[in-house]
């Protein structure tokens, strides 16, 4: 369940546009989810647009476009359960976010147009998430989008979860210590 906010200058986007990157970002979320391009994928695959006035945004201490490259300023926050994506998954979520707002400011063949355009993924911890009152897990997330338990995208989290129980159980965390896997899926 990715949620992911993108900060920008409101002239930046028409409506049109606005629509437009949200479906681009839509995607580069079901990816993550592993491509489950499903109603139940789509239902939690969330983008937020906040809109922030140039005269509250600094660059290099100046609201004006001295420090701004090419694409404009740009901030993504992208929030994904702990344990999701391995350092080669965030790294080709950061450049399909950043190919998609290239792509949308009609820079993609700019040098150097994509230097204020920042990306920032955030990881909530497992068990610190929830939906309908109930608590939600990565895997358990997995299996409401569809995903195939056997789907390969499920071994880093399965790997990453395992590891972390071995040092949880060598420190002699207890067994419900927030951050253990809540479902084995």
């Amino acid at each position: 369940m990715p949620m992911m906010t993108v900060q920008y200058p409101p002239e930046a986007l028409t409506p049109d546009l606005k629509d437009r990157l949200a479906e681009d970002l839509t995607q580069v979320i079901l990816q993550i989810e592993g491509g489950a391009d499903t109603p139940a994928g789509r239902s939690i695959a969330w983008v937020r647009f906040q809109p922030i006035a140039r005269d509250d945004w600094y660059l290099g201490g100046r609201n004006d476009a001295t420090f701004e490259a090419g694409a404009g300023r740009w901030l993504i926050e992208l929030n994904v359960p702990e344990g999701s994506m391995n350092q080669d998954r965030k790294s080709d979520c950061h450049k399909a976010i950043t190919n998609a707002i290239l792509a949308i400011t009609d820079k993609t063949n700019v040098d150097g147009a994509a230097r204020s355009i920042w990306i920032q993924i955030f990881e909530w911890p497992e068990g610190h998430l929830a939906t309908s009152g109930r608590t939600s897990s990565l895997l358990g997330i997995a299996r409401i989008a569809g995903i195939p338990a056997e789907h390969p995208l499920l071994e880093f989290p399965r790997a990453y979860f395992d590891a972390k129980d071995r040092l949880y159980d060598l420190a002699e965390f207890p067994e419900k210590t927030a951050g253990r896997a809540l479902v084995r899926y």
